[in-house]
């Protein structure tokens, strides 16, 4: 599976990146909408792990925009608030899911494996 992960802190991004390869998918990382965007016209994206609030802009603008482009793409938010209308708000946009940092490794992990297994069926 293909992951886009998009925050603009750096260590988190690295340390994101590396867990998520250990587990064993592909990721490609962006700290920045404009950035991540490129990517995505480059590399397959299956699952879109972003941020919420971006220098340039809104975790749920960038998945509207790339959800034009891909229908099948899946967004996990990562957000520091985590209040009910902040996970409303999120769904709302298409994320599957609204995750509050700091987030956790194995539901984090559970959720990507039930968008792989759904993937898998399709």
């Amino acid at each position: 599976m293909n992951i886009l992960l998009v925050d603009d802190h750096d260590d988190t991004n690295r340390a994101m990146k590396r867990l998520l390869e250990h587990l064993g998918y592909q990721v490609s990382t962006a700290d920045c909408i404009s950035k991540a965007v490129e990517v995505s016209q480059t590399k397959p994206v299956d699952v879109l792990i972003s941020d919420i609030g971006l220098p340039d802009g809104s975790g749920i603008d960038l998945l509207r925009q790339l959800l034009t482009e891909n229908h099948q793409l899946k967004g996990v938010a990562l957000s520091g608030f985590g209040m009910e209308e902040d996970i409303q708000r999120s769904k709302e946009a298409g994320f599957v899911a609204h995750l509050t940092k700091p987030v956790s490794l194995g539901t984090l992990q559970g959720i990507l494996m039930r968008l792989d297994s759904d993937k898998r069926r399709m």
